[in-house]
């Protein structure tokens, strides 16, 4: 009798680690389902939102969300590094999200280099 209820003690400690141990390792696969959609949408960013081809970059702050993609949001802070004239920008981009009522985010910083042109007594930058 002592057997049994020591093996269904033993089976039912089992039961709890496995039930527990699989708990965690689908947040962590929703936590990195998370971490690649951010990462993606980084990069669709850069494609609907380049500014490369703009004209002249300032310094500030933009921010949108995701059409499709529900509860992921963008912000882009674009500050000068040096010398305005040096047209060297830091960019940080940021995607953020809330998982399980907590804040989550994702951020890359790239540098721009956006030289101003001296030709004929004029300014003009280069694109």
């Amino acid at each position: 009798m002592i057997e049994v209820m020591l093996a269904i003690t033993i089976l039912g400690l089992g039961l709890t680690v496995l039930i527990a141990t699989t708990s965690r390792c689908l947040a962590v696969v929703r936590q990195a389902k998370n971490y690649e959609t951010a990462r993606h949408l980084l990069g669709r960013v850069e494609l609907e939102h380049p500014l490369q081809l703009e004209e002249k970059i300032e310094a500030g702050s933009d921010s949108g969300d995701f059409s499709g993609v529900p509860g992921f949001q963008w912000t882009r802070d674009i500050e000068v590094v040096g010398k305005e004239e040096d047209g060297l920008f830091s960019v940080l981009t940021r995607i953020a999200w809330s998982d399980s009522g907590r804040k989550r985010s994702e951020e890359v910083i790239t540098y721009l280099y956006r030289p101003e042109e001296k030709k004929g007594g004029t300014v003009v930058s280069k694109p």
